[in-house]
């Protein structure tokens, strides 16, 4: 709230792993501004990792294609983004705000790669390896993206859970069961922030925002120590085009996949799942290291 900013507090100290505000400079300004920079050294991942506070993670990177279907209406959104884009000007010409016309159609294109239909047999491959005791968290989309997966994961014989705000029955003893037993939970963002289950050792990033703090929480949830937890893993569907070449309509969303992998593969204990992304990407004519937060926060309703 803007209105912190006009307590006069004396001495004052903020305390985020994700201090920059996504999509909102002026915003990230003010906090500065009040709070003072960051107080070095900052403590990284890997330095909490080091000292034994997180676990050590494997990350195992997904490519994942669209469909024919879902690129053309990839393509069909874009162009009606960049209209919109250039419909938007100041007066001296420089691009103005997007319209809200804009921000929803950026929406709807977000949601193409989120829920993209090959998805769901990844999720159904990668979950064939689960074994009795692995606790696992299935991010999706929406209601309707959960329960496709979980129909997927039945159909190979498996029993998941399933977790988020609107279900059916008792939410307390789904997780209840979840820590104790262990299990697949396959889930929507109401597990983003407030529930602690740090037992869980395995996560399949099916959707994710645009937002480093959504990735950024997601990555430490599963990280959290427990006991008898010396190692988690991380699975996560990135979806790329088969060429920039033929799909360049397609590099915004490269771009913003590439982020949020490169940021996991940094700190994972397999240095040569960077080396893996480096590599599609060169493959795609793309350079990963000119990856930089783009757009709008798309997950706003």
């Amino acid at each position: 709230n803007s209105r912190l900013y006009s307590l006069a507090s004396g001495p004052r100290l903020g305390l985020s792993a994700t201090p920059i505000r996504y999509g909102d400079p002026e915003g990230t300004r003010s906090m500065f501004g009040y709070f003072g920079d960051v107080i070095p050294p900052p403590i990284t991942l890997a330095d909490a990792i080091k000292a034994g506070r997180l676990v050590e993670y494997e990350y195992t990177p997904h490519p994942v294609r669209l469909t024919d279907d879902e690129a053309d209406e990839w393509k069909k959104l874009t162009l009606k983004i960049r209209w919109e884009m250039g419909a938007s000007k100041n007066g001296d010409g420089s691009p103005g705000p997007l319209s809200e016309k804009g921000k929803l159609l950026l929406i709807r294109r977000s949601r193409i790669a989120k829920k993209a239909a090959n998805k769901i047999a990844l999720a159904a491959d990668v979950l064939e390896h689960f074994e009795e005791g692995d606790r696992w968290l299935v991010y999706c989309e929406d209601q309707a993206h959960l329960e496709a997966v979980i129909n997927a994961l039945r159909g190979k014989g498996l029993s998941p859970l399933r977790y988020h705000t609107d279900m059916d029955g008792d939410k307390d003893a789904a997780l209840a069961h979840f820590r104790t037993f262990g299990g697949i939970m396959v889930s929507i963002r109401c597990l983003d922030e407030g529930v602690d289950i740090p037992a869980v050792d395995h996560a399949l990033i099916l959707a994710s925002s645009q937002n480093p703090r959504q990735f950024i929480q997601r990555r430490g949830r599963v990280l959290r120590k427990a006991p008898w937890k010396h190692m988690a893993a991380i699975h996560d569907a990135i979806v790329v085009p088969v060429s920039l070449e033929d799909e360049p309509e397609q590099t915004s969303l490269l771009r913003s996949e590439f982020v949020r992998a490169i940021e996991f593969a940094k700190s994972a204990i397999n240095r040569d799942a960077g080396a893996e992304l480096r590599h599609l990407a060169a493959h795609l004519g793309f350079d990963p290291d000119e990856t930089s937060e783009v757009g709008i926060e798309e997950d706003e309703e």
